[in-house]
């Protein structure tokens, strides 16, 4: 290249740089998460709240829902109330930019917070394993935290992989998760992510006969499930409920083993899921481990 064509070119190129590299840096910046230091969010979901502090992020949060009780410090942040019935000028206070909900969260409440100006994400992740892992990616994706996600996600498809093999080696006993009874049964029905823990777990879920998380008590006293899962009520301990369980009828008469188990662990989707389903493999196949 002639000297004279060269610097030409060299006066050109600089051009180029100084014109398009400050728009590839603007538009790069339009497309990245905000900045940490500047993102404040509210979690409305406990899965939402357990992920962000999973993620390593847990400085973002400002505010909570009342049931978002994972990790402990989680319940020193601020609460707006309920998943049902949180309070907008207490989330307003808070002056957040983000708020996360995932489930639950009446509709009219989220429009309310949108025309305030503040930026809302719904997660509706599907009621499957795989939806775990949207769920994780999405908050990820907001927070700035995509590679944490990933190396989260890989040791989780290592848990599950190695849950599933020992399933293959296991007796797989007929399960109910008692999640309430009483007036009202409740259970992990067809169609859910609990529903799908117990078939990774190696178990046969009777309540995928119904559906909507309720169950009749003629379909459970016929089935006689051989593993029965019980779920602690609300501000009870487990030795409570299952003092309950067994000496009303008709549970009474049930032959099955009944285990307590943790249903803020196991019911919950997010990163305590790979861990929740090694524990309800434990729970379910307790006496073949023995």
């Amino acid at each position: 290249m002639h000297n004279h064509s060269y610097k030409h070119f060299l006066l050109v190129f600089s051009l180029f740089l100084c014109l398009i590299l400050p728009r590839l840096a603007a538009r790069g910046a339009e497309e990245q998460p905000m900045e940490q230091q500047q993102l404040r969010i509210v979690s409305l979901s406990p899965n939402v709240t357990e992920t962000i502090f999973a993620l390593d992020a847990g400085e973002l949060l400002v505010g909570r829902s009342d049931y978002c009780n994972y990790p402990e410090t989680a319940t020193t942040l601020p609460s707006v109330g309920t998943l049902y019935n949180p309070s907008l000028e207490m989330l307003l206070s808070l002056e957040p930019n983000l708020v996360i909900s995932s489930a639950f969260v009446p509709e009219q409440f989220l429009d309310a917070v949108k025309k305030a100006g503040i930026d809302v994400l719904t997660l509706e992740t599907q009621q499957d394993f795989q939806g775990t892992y949207t769920l994780i990616r999405e908050i990820a994706r907001r927070t700035g935290k995509d590679a944490e996600a990933e190396l989260m996600i890989l040791s989780m498809q290592n848990v599950v992989r190695n849950v599933v093999l020992k399933t293959q080696q296991s007796a797989k006993p007929t399960v109910y998760v008692a999640l309430d009874f009483g007036s009202f049964d409740s259970s992990a029905t067809k169609g859910t992510f609990l529903s799908e823990m117990v078939s990774l777990a190696g178990g046969i879920n009777i309540a995928d006969d119904a559906q909507n998380w309720t169950y009749s008590k003629e379909l459970l006293m016929s089935h006689d499930p051989q593993v029965i899962l019980l779920s602690p009520r609300w501000g009870e301990t487990g030795e409570q409920t299952l003092k309950e369980f067994t000496t009303t009828k008709p549970y009474a008469d049930l032959s099955g083993t009944i285990r307590i188990f943790d249903a803020d662990l196991i019911s919950r989707q997010g990163p305590r899921s790979a861990q929740a389903l090694e524990e309800l493999y434990n729970l379910i196949h307790q006496e073949q481990m023995q």
